[in-house]
This record gives structure tokens, sequence and C-alpha cells, in this order.
């Protein structure tokens, strides 16, 4: 999915970095290289050549207004070859996906390839159903995973995903 000149948002999740480790020990294929584990905010984001002072001045605003988010990853879930974690509660981070939209109304969350999609960690994705099946049940042990998102990152990929800001998150009143 990773094409040159792309960038995306993302909230680390090293809580899960772990989690994913292993999965991609007893499936090297099955987890993508150079990626931490993370809950998109939104993907693609703009293209690298259109991130100037005022989207990074608007994206600073808007992740300083957002409070630290504590979710916990308590299940998994399969769909066909993908699996996945849904952060709870999923309002915060649903939330803060919807105020980034309606900063870039243009750009479209996968460029509409899934239709509406929830907020998620993904553990695999493009698996055959046996090693997605056998991937939900080994992630199964690991949960439940609790995290306090503090934090988002502006990534960009050329050749490689390298991180281009991070976005620290406002503290609760």
């Amino acid at each position: 999915m990773s094409k040159q000149g792309r960038s995306g948002l993302v909230i680390p999740v090293p809580e899960a970095d772990e989690l994913l480790s292993s999965v991609a020990e007893e499936y090297p294929s099955a987890v993508r290289e150079g990626v931490p584990a993370h809950v998109s905010v939104l993907y693609p984001f703009v293209p690298v050549a259109e991130i100037d002072d005022a989207v990074i001045e608007t994206l600073a605003g808007l992740f300083r207004a957002q409070p630290p988010l504590p979710v916990t990853f308590g299940s998994c879930h399969r769909e066909e070859g993908f699996v996945f974690l849904r952060p709870e509660p999923l309002d915060g981070v649903a939330e803060l996906t919807a105020d980034t939209r309606r900063h870039w109304p243009e750009v479209v969350p996968y460029e509409g390839a899934y239709g509406a999609v929830e907020p998620h960690l993904t553990v695999t994705m493009k698996q055959s159903r046996d090693t997605a099946a056998a991937i939900e049940r080994d992630t199964a042990e690991w949960l439940p995973i609790t995290a306090e998102l503090r934090e988002a990152w502006l990534v960009t990929f050329t050749d490689r995903w390298d991180l281009h800001t991070r976005f620290s998150f406002g503290k609760a009143a």
C-alpha cells in the first residue's frame, strides 16, 4: 500500500510493539517491516510535496487540543485475512479522526477502498484465512494491552517510512 511521496498520520502504540514482534517472528511476512504498532488517524494524508508550515501548524493545534487517551485493546478481530485490535473506548480516537478529516475533507481514508473504517491497530493483513485465524488465536494470548495514547506522528514514505514530525497531545485539565 505504500507509495512514494505519501504521508500518514498515526498514533504510536509502543505497548503493542512486542506483540507485533512476536507475530513477525512466527509469521515472517505477516507484519509490515519498519512500521511500529499504531492506530491510523488518516492514511493516506496529504502528499509529501504539500506538507508545509501551515499543515504542520494546523496539526500541532489539533493534537495539542487532544488530551491523552487511555485505551485498552481487549479483543482481537478478524475479517478474512485482516487481523486487528480495536481501542476501547473507541470514541476518543474516532473523534480525533473525524476532527482531522474536517480540516482535510478531500483526504479519503484508504482512498475509499474499505468504506467506513473504525480506528484500529493492524496486526496483519492480506493473509490466507488459515494464517489469519492462527494469528488471531496467538494474538488473543497477549490481550488485554492497555496504553495511554499521548502523541501523533506525521510519517512520510520515500523508499521507506520515516518520522517527519511528532505532535504531543495536550494535557487533560
